[in-house]
Parts: C-alpha cells; structure tokens; sequence
C-alpha cells in the first residue's frame, strides 16, 4: 500500500510539473536611430529587467559605434546599458551577419568593437544561416568560428528560418531564434516547428508585427509546446515593442 501511495504522489508531482506555466525570459529590441529620434524607452526596460528575465538588444547604427565616432551618444546609450544591468537584465550588441554572406573580417571587427569599447554581456547575431541547404557544412563553421571568437559570452543567433539542421548550429550556451514571423503565422496549425524535433538547446521566436491583442493561452500553450527559453516580440516598427503588452503577457 506505501508503495502505491508513494507511486501516486509522484505521478502527482509529474502531472503538477506538466501543467504549471512556463515562465517567459525575454529579448527586448532597442534599435536607436542617431539623432533627434534617439526615443526607445530604457527607463521602462531597467524597470521591467528587475524581476523579469531580460536580455535586451542594443543597436545603435546598424551595429556598434565607437566613442571616437560619435561620444555623445556613446555616452548617453553607456549610461542606459548600465542602468538596465543594474537591474538585473542583461545586454548584448547587435551585429549583423548577412545570412552568413557577409565578409568574416567586418563581422569581427563589429564584434571587436562591442568587446572593446562597450561594457555588455554578449552579442546578437542578427541574419543568421536560417536554411543552409548544400552549403551547411561551410556555413556550421563560419557560425562556430563566430562563436569561438566571441567566447564566453552570451550569444544570441537568429537563424530567420530552420530546418532540421538547425541543431548543427547549436553550442551550450547558444541561444537560437528558431522562428522568425508574424504572431499569426506562429500560431497557425501549419507553424513548421511541429515538424521538428526542439528538444536541444536554448531557442526563441521572433514575432514580428506583433498585434496587442494576442491570445495570451495561446501563446503560452506554444511557448512551452515548443520548448522555448525566450519570446522576442517587434511591433509594426520591427525595431521597437510595447512594455505594456509584455506586463499583460
């Protein structure tokens, strides 16, 4: 009879574990345009960063600016980084990598400068190798050069769009965007992540466009089918979201 008592109450616990939500961790997107419309709202990030798990992106210009090249603003986003990290939250620089087109040499010198002049926690590798076809092989390297190179970081790659090679990409550590498109696309039946095996590794979507009237059941109910570790939500903009519709997730 304990026996039994003892199988139940483990079965209990399993069947608790399986139905209790999973919690978010989120990317946040703070691409700046230099200049007067130097708006995205830090303060709210920083706030949000405490008591959240938040890795927010910084772009300032299509990639990193150096203090030389533009002090004022290097300054002014400085203090921004830090106030998010003060909070708990995490920040990495953008550097885009052209779907792997894009020469090695301008990757890392973008990569040099966020290492050297910035004081962030790693770097989002944005146009990534999404479906590498008949050149994978060339492509997994230069990705795990990219990775050696940048080190004991956190590292965020968006691969666009995956197929079953996707896991080839894969590092510990690595977070893979496995899923970049609209919130409507993400949840139709016809999604190509029910295809595929998403056991492996850290991964997240990217939900462009996003409307703020999203069916919160729903996404939650795919966050942890999938087996998701982050959400990364864009409004109309691409380059912005709303804070509010993430306190309401």
């Amino acid at each position: 009879m304990r026996n039994i008592f003892i199988v139940a109450f483990i079965f209990g616990l399993g069947i608790i574990f399986w139905l209790k939500p999973k919690k978010y961790g989120y990317i946040i997107p703070a691409y700046i345009p230099l200049g007067e419309n130097f708006d995205v709202d830090f303060d709210g990030i920083a706030k949000f960063s405490k008591g959240n798990k938040v890795i927010t992106i910084v772009n300032p210009n299509n990639g990193p600016i150096s203090r030389e090249e533009n002090k004022y603003y290097f300054e002014k986003l400085e203090d921004k980084i830090k106030q998010i990290q003060k909070n708990g939250g995490k920040v990495i620089g953008y550097v885009s990598t052209d779907y792997g087109d894009r020469d090695e040499m301008e990757v890392r010198k973008d990569i040099d400068l966020w290492k050297k002049e910035w004081d962030i926690d790693g770097i989002f590798l944005d146009e990534g190798m999404g479906s590498c076809g008949d050149s994978c092989e060339k492509l997994i390297k230069k990705y795990q050069d990219y990775y050696e190179y940048i080190g004991d970081q956190i590292i965020v790659t968006n691969a666009g769009y995956i197929d079953e090679n996707y896991e080839k990409f894969l590092k510990d550590g690595i977070i893979m965007i496995v899923f970049e498109n609209t919130y409507k696309n993400f949840i139709s039946p016809d999604n190509y992540l029910g295809n595929l095996d998403l056991q492996s590794g850290k991964k997240g979507v990217l939900l462009h466009t996003s409307p703020m009237d999203i069916d919160k059941k729903k996404l939650k109910r795919l966050y942890k089918k999938y087996n998701l570790d982050y959400i990364y939500l864009t409004s109309k903009n691409w380059d912005t979201i709303s804070l509010k519709l993430l306190e309401d997730l």
